[in-house]
């Protein structure tokens, strides 16, 4: 029985007025994993919504604290109406 590949890199996509940025990750290396940890937090603070998951490929769900360890995270804005 073959093991399950195991990612050592996470993915944040940020929706923003551009269309999105993308932001990676080593999960192996700590200046980086702060990088990332330093953008979600102020993502966060400016109201945007997050959606992470372990495996790139699972569906998505809303997270309000930031994990290393997931393989991918979605940031989406604010949605203002009028």
């Amino acid at each position: 029985m073959e093991k399950e590949l195991v990612s050592a890199t996470g993915e944040m996509n940020i929706m923003d007025a551009s269309g999105h940025q993308q932001l990676k990750w080593s999960m192996s290396k700590a200046a980086e994993i702060a990088a990332a940890q330093a953008t979600f937090d102020c993502l966060m603070k400016q109201g945007y919504a997050a959606f992470g998951s372990t495996k790139k490929m699972q569906a998505k769900h809303e997270i309000n604290t930031f994990d290393p360890t997931m393989e991918e995270l979605v940031m989406v804005p604010r949605i203002v109406g009028g």
